[in-house]
């Protein structure tokens, strides 16, 4: 998130600002995270619940779940099997709810380069959660003005459902009602965004949808 000293502009520096850190950021983790990628090793699951006690698997993007796809091949943490549930249906509740546990599956054992480069997508994606003073906030607002604050109870409701998955999202829910309605409202908030500038601002928007991780831990056992 950003705290400006002072009001911007316009909704062009407004948006530079914004989209500054995140692009960066993802011009590091994102080479950082396919280095890493390529010196994991994929490995075994354990086979039965008990076997999988105390163990942590880390949350799924679908920028993520490409970068395990370009690196190794597939689609991780496969299943051993899918059984009678379509492979896209499978996908879809493993990312968003993060089971059924991947029993005598693959998975990608991290190095702590590939730890690295996943960590600095969760931290881009959180920090374009489109609310108040993140960067996201300031993207959804050079988009459509003083109509973002509006989009906070709907992102404060998916947050709480989410939290049924990963409880960490009932803590971000709550920041996001508290401080998700103030927005860095420009001096000049009547010119609008060029064509570069807004194509920018709807990469920042799709990038969060990519970076997302609805579940980004799973401890089994816990």
């Amino acid at each position: 998130a950003i705290r400006l000293l002072a009001p911007p502009r316009d909704r062009r520096v407004l948006l530079d600002i914004g989209m500054a850190g995140p692009l960066a950021g993802l011009a590091v983790a994102i080479p950082v995270l396919l280095i890493g990628l390529s010196l994991s090793r994929v490995e075994l699951l354990p086979s039965t619940p008990l076997g999988f006690a105390g163990l942590t698997l880390e949350g799924n993007s679908i920028l993520y779940l490409l970068a395990k796809l370009v690196t190794k091949g597939g689609l991780l943490p496969a299943p051993a099997s899918y059984g009678l549930v379509p492979p896209a249906l499978y996908w879809l509740r493993y990312v968003l709810v993060g089971t059924p546990a991947p029993l005598g599956g693959r998975d990608v054992m991290l190095h702590p380069v590939a730890w690295a480069g996943w960590a600095g997508l969760l931290v881009t994606a959180l920090n374009l959660v489109p609310a108040g003073m993140f960067d996201g906030g300031h993207t959804i607002y050079v988009l459509i003005g003083r109509k973002a604050a509006r989009l906070v109870p709907v992102l404060v409701s998916l947050l709480l459902l989410l939290g049924f998955a990963w409880s960490g999202w009932w803590l971000w829910a709550g920041l996001v009602l508290l401080l998700g309605r103030a927005y860095a409202e420009p001096l000049n908030d009547i010119t609008p965004l060029d064509r570069k500038r807004r194509a920018v601002a709807i990469l920042g928007l799709s990038l969060f949808l990519l970076l997302f991780m609805p579940v980004p831990f799973r401890i089994f056992g816990a």
